[in-house]
């Protein structure tokens, strides 16, 4: 009995490892473990439990001599660097790719064309299923897979609408949203810490979204520096400075955030049902694929959108490059995971909306006023609430863990 309850704790550990890294716009591609043969498993649970250790125990005063200070703070936020680095590239590269007028979905075709040839190859060198598990396990696989492409879309889609701080903010509220869905479906008992974070996420949102009924708009501009829609020379219309595309926007936004909240749940269920992470990731690989192949066949033939210019321009091509940086912002991700407990990297990944500031004040003509500053600051406080709890109770699991294991 003592040895089954073990056996729970370390599975429970690993569990909640994986529910923080399953963002599907920044998600690694594959996790490395999950290949290896049953007989390492003591070894990775062993590499959890060290990784676990390392965030909760002091070094030893030998170790204290023999290295600087400086050496352990920079070897201790290793992790986190990591974490700030891959989320800096992803936002730039999305922030680069707007600014080059390129239509979205046609430069992340380059990016799933070659997420899901690495994907397919990987899987097919290890001989695995395309679909795995019991009826109701595929069925949640496809819902998975659909909430995950939704959230991407409608991601990328709510940035011809509205400025990255913005969007960024909104998106972000799937922390929240995603404890509240943990807390109904695995019947998780609600805190006052996250009672609190659900306050400053609806509050800061309001202040993002800034709605006519509770601010008057004759006082003050949604958006700095206001123009009129403007059409460049490549007829493309700017429509984050129109105002009323803006309502718009914001629902996609929150569209993302809700459908990646439901997309991560529904991966911890997969997860602890042994449904290899490459699998589900290969799964929203090709759906999403496919959506970007019939979205550039509707512009092509039904809209005649390239009949009097071509897609094929330098600036196509280096958004598409661009659009490949994503893909190294996931390995990075995945190697910060490695290092670092997920909640601490899923608190890391909320400097997204600081860089987003920095990057639209600094290179946009589109400039955030106050309310937006401050409603980010309070999404990005609910962050912090949500995930420096979950890290608190799992460093609470660390005694019991290894009185157990002493047991043994």
């Amino acid at each position: 009995m003592k040895s089954e309850s073990y056996t729970i704790e370390k599975h429970d550990l690993i569990d909640d490892n994986n529910i923080c890294t399953n963002d599907p716009l920044i998600e690694p591609l594959i996790d490395t473990d999950e290949f290896k043969s049953i007989n390492d498993n003591d070894e990775i649970i062993n590499s959890y439990e060290r990784k676990y250790t390392s965030l909760t125990t002091l070094h030893s005063h030998k170790e204290i001599q023999t290295k600087s200070t400086c050496s352990q703070i920079i070897t201790r936020c290793t992790g986190i660097f990591y974490a700030l680095f891959a989320s800096f590239l992803f936002t730039c590269s999305g922030f680069i790719i707007k600014q080059l007028r390129v239509d979205f979905f046609d430069a992340l075709f380059g990016r799933f064309t070659v997420q899901s040839f690495i994907l397919l190859t990987f899987t097919l060198c290890k001989t695995k299923k395309f679909i795995h598990g019991s009826t109701k396990l595929i069925i949640l696989q496809i819902i998975r897979a659909i909430l995950a492409a939704s959230g991407l879309i409608l991601f990328f889609g709510s940035y011809r609408y509205i400025p990255l701080p913005d969007l960024t903010t909104c998106r972000y509220t799937q922390v929240v949203w995603t404890a509240i869905l943990a807390m109904i479906i695995f019947h998780e008992r609600i805190s006052i810490s996250t009672l609190v974070a659900i306050i400053f996420t609806l509050t800061g949102v309001t202040l993002v979204a800034q709605p006519t009924f509770l601010f008057n708009h004759n006082n003050h501009q949604i958006l700095s520096n206001q123009s009129k829609v403007i059409l460049n020379k490549t007829d493309v219309i700017d429509y984050e400075s129109d105002k009323s595309y803006r309502l718009l926007g914001l629902c996609l936004a929150l569209g993302c955030a809700l459908s990646i909240s439901g997309s991560m749940v529904i991966n911890k269920k997969l997860l602890m049902s042994k449904i290899p992470q490459s699998i589900i990731m290969l799964e929203f690989s090709l759906l999403t694929l496919t959506l970007l192949i019939l979205n550039h066949i509707y512009n092509r033939f039904i809209l005649h959108k390239y009949d009097n210019q071509t897609m094929f321009t330098w600036q196509f091509f280096l958004a598409a490059f661009v659009s490949l940086i994503q893909v190294l912002s996931s390995t990075i991700t995945q190697k910060a995971i490695k290092l670092e407990h997920p909640s601490i990297i899923s608190v890391a990944q909320s400097s997204d909306i600081l860089f987003a500031i920095v990057l639209q004040n600094l290179f946009s003509k589109v400039k955030s006023n106050w309310f937006v500053l401050i409603g980010s600051f309070l999404v990005t406080t609910s962050i912090f609430l949500v995930g420096l709890e979950k890290f608190s109770k799992d460093r609470k699991k660390l005694p019991n863990n290894n009185q157990s294991n002493t047991k043994l």
